[in-house]
């Protein structure tokens, strides 16, 4: 079945350039900066504060990720799941907006988590083989997609990355070529671009690139978008997914500073 993907992107998120804002848990049990001291309680609260502030600020959407996990897995185990879904469930129920999930850097996981919440979008990897800061490690998309299919999540928008995301991948194609066969063989609901890490945004010429050469497809750029450069992009791109730069003291691991997201959403959205 041919599906427009601009027009499901548009559906989707209600709009055609979504702001996406994360919502990132605190380290969840058996991680290495998991704090036995903060109760289940305190997280959901600390959580239902930032999803409010996002829907406050005015964000099309969030997306939540289990960024205190680090270093992070390829396969998480079954504690993180269940944490995970445990406080996703009691933020939703003050969520007013379109919502997705990643589980880091698990697809399964996250697709499995997608389902049980009702997710409409998630962002992950299906396809790449790696080196980087976590280790070596491959993603098999006849094992992701057979098992979305499994669980009945073809409803699920699959957003992906096709490039490391602090690392190297072991395909030497360019990114676009890569995204062009997957296009062809995996009909992602769209492509996540992304910087070296966290709050590094990509090559913005390299992004524009690639939107040319995919005009009818989502093309979102997956990290470093920020008050300073958020109107550049918004001309290339087709959605941002935003993290770091609503932190207290942009400092990734720190709450979101609902102000900091008031003042950047003024500035995305202004004319």
């Amino acid at each position: 079945m041919n599906i427009d993907l601009m027009d499901n992107h548009i559906n989707t998120f209600k709009t055609n350039k979504p702001f996406i804002g994360c919502v990132h848990l605190m380290a969840l049990p058996g991680t290495p900066h998991y704090d036995k001291s903060v109760s289940f309680k305190e997280q959901v609260e600390r959580a239902i504060r930032e999803a409010k502030a996002l829907q406050n600020a005015g964000f099309d959407a969030l997306i939540f990720a289990n960024e205190g996990d680090r270093p992070y897995l390829f396969n998480v185990g079954p504690e993180i799941i269940a944490s995970y879904v445990r406080i996703a469930t009691e933020v939703l129920q003050h969520v007013e907006i379109p919502y997705g999930c990643g589980v880091l850097i698990d697809p399964i996981a996250t697709i499995a988590i997608a389902k049980a919440l009702d997710a409409k979008f998630v962002r992950t990897y299906v396809t790449g083989t790696y080196a980087d800061i976590f280790g070596f490690h491959e993603f098999r998309p006849g094992d992701i997609y057979r098992f979305r299919k499994n669980i009945d999540a073809e409803d699920v928008n699959l957003y992906c990355y096709f490039d490391a995301h602090g690392g190297t991948s072991l395909d030497t194609r360019s990114q676009s070529d890569m995204i062009d066969t997957a296009f062809s063989t995996l009909n992602p609901a769209g492509v996540l671009i992304p910087g070296q890490r966290a709050g590094l945004a990509p090559d913005f010429n390299e992004v524009r690139e690639i939107k040319n050469r995919y005009k009818d497809k989502p093309i979102m750029i997956a990290s470093g978008v920020n008050s300073s450069n958020v109107r550049e992009a918004r001309d290339i791109a087709d959605g941002f997914v935003i993290g770091t730069c609503l932190k207290k003291d942009g400092i990734l691991w720190n709450e979101i500073d609902e102000e900091r997201a008031k003042k950047f959403i003024e500035i995305a959205k202004g004319n």
